[in-house]
């Protein structure tokens, strides 16, 4: 175990690695290519950035096909195919969303659109393609997937061959010990530009509107451009809505959107934050969620509990596996006469150590690991009813769990060489499959262990 020296993961609730051994550094996605994500179908079918997967024929009312995109996010990737065709970018649904920042391949489903219609689609400045095309009887739903496959490229290392060979081994070694990596919350879900998700969820969660908005609002971080600096700076030297609208960049579109709620309606913070899409105010409750589940799982660490067996007090969930399809089908409380047998379960893989995820039927842990949530809860200055936002009924939560930690499956290095784009330094590459709602930059930070997040591409 090994404290975080980078000031955002402390921000994040990313306190400790559970490696010591220090980080070979570098930075990643110098350009689109040094980070590939290829997504994994439910029945295991990789939907390769350049090879056409080989899916079977179907029918159906819904059109499913592989969307390969380079610098663009799912979202306005979807925009674009929809632009072209003149249709709703609501008809299109996919399994997960996909990193801007990377060159990716991912299933899509759409309705009204024959295969054929769907592969004649080109776009002028290729960054987004489409590969094979198929037809289902049902619509492809968010989470409808087994994982990713990475393929990464580490530049700017300022180590030998050997000496970077040498602390990757020893990471590996050490999180095999450990029982893995810490299924954290990646910098994606808080963001890395301006990481104030949970800030304004856990004032949402308090009933702290005003500071909720502000922070939205004002809160200003280095990263942002100058523009939307001196915006910031005017709003909160002013509280001049008016003005300051005059200021904000138009890509801002949730702060400008709050501005002109609040100019009708002055001081009614309650509803400037219900004036957002649902989407969106559900984003930062669940940032929340987030960030708390990232501060007790670094404090079980800490507190030198295990990330991959139960102690008593802990919850194990009991895992159904059909195929590459894996669902929790029972959960357990460890207690003093189970542990044991719910560990056995654990070490075979037919089980795994689950934390809770708060919400308002969350029932808390026993034992050691109970402590360390009311700690964290108590340092929040929240409760678990807490999550029932009474006046705000669709962004209250019931919580849920996630898994403690996870494995790197098929990990390997591809290479280390002289990094033809950064001169005097080395790069390496690697290659890895996660399993869905696990981050590639966790484990990254492992292996790199930067002090800087922003810079290192995390």
């Amino acid at each position: 175990m090994r404290l975080s020296k980078a000031p955002l993961d402390k921000l994040l609730g990313l306190e400790v690695y559970i490696s010591s051994t220090e980080g070979i550094g570098g930075t990643i996605k110098h350009t689109y290519e040094d980070f590939i994500v290829e997504e994994i179908s439910e029945d295991g079918i990789v939907c390769s950035v350049s090879d056409k997967p080989e899916f079977a024929e179907g029918s159906g009312d819904y059109t499913w096909f592989v969307l390969v995109k380079r610098g663009l996010d799912t979202l306005a990737a979807i925009r674009k195919v929809a632009r072209h065709f003149r249709i709703s970018s609501k008809l299109f649904s996919a399994a997960g969303l996909k990193d801007a920042r990377a060159v990716t391949a991912q299933l899509v489903c759409v309705e009204g659109l024959s295969p054929d219609e769907l592969l004649s689609f080109s776009d002028e400045r290729g960054k987004v393609k489409i590969l094979v095309a198929f037809k289902r009887p049902y619509k492809l739903l968010p989470g409808m997937l087994y994982g990713n496959h990475f393929r990464v490229t580490i530049r700017g290392i300022e180590l030998s061959v050997g000496e970077v060979d040498e602390r990757i081994s020893k990471i590996l070694d050490e999180i095999r010990e450990a029982g893995g990596v810490p299924a954290y919350y990646g910098y994606q879900r808080f963001g890395t530009i301006r990481p104030i998700t949970h800030i304004v969820g856990r004032y949402v969660v308090r009933r702290e509107f005003e500071k909720a908005i502000l922070t939205l609002l004002t809160e200003i971080f280095p990263h942002e451009s100058e523009r939307a600096k001196e915006a910031r700076k005017y709003l909160k030297d002013t509280m001049d809505f008016k003005g300051a609208l005059e200021l904000f960049p138009k890509t801002l579109h949730h702060e400008r959107a709050v501005m002109y709620y609040l100019i009708k309606h002055p001081n009614d913070f309650f509803g400037a934050f219900r004036s957002l899409p649902l989407t969106v105010r559900r984003l930062f409750i669940g940032a929340f969620q987030a960030y708390l589940f990232n501060k007790v799982l670094s404090e079980r660490i800490k507190n030198g509990l295990p990330i991959d067996k139960a102690v008593v007090g802990d919850i194990v969930a009991v895992l159904s596996r059909r195929g590459y399809s894996i669902r929790v089908k029972g959960v357990f409380r460890a207690n003093e006469s189970n542990v044991e047998k719910l560990n056995e379960f654990i070490e075979r893989g037919d089980a795994a150590l689950a934390l809770n995820i708060f919400g308002y039927d969350t029932i808390l842990c026993e034992g050691v690991p109970g402590e360390i949530e009311r700690k964290v809860l108590r340092s929040e200055g929240v409760s678990i009813k807490d999550f029932r936002v009474k006046h705000m009924p669709e962004v209250s939560s019931r919580g849920t769990l996630r898994m403690a930690s996870f494995r790197p499956e098929n990990f390997k290095i591809t290479d280390i060489s002289s990094d033809e784009l950064i001169k005097n330094k080395l790069k390496i590459g690697l290659e890895f499959t996660l399993r869905k709602g696990l981050y590639a930059t966790v484990l990254l930070r492992e292996l790199m262990k930067p002090v800087d997040v922003y810079k290192a591409g995390l």
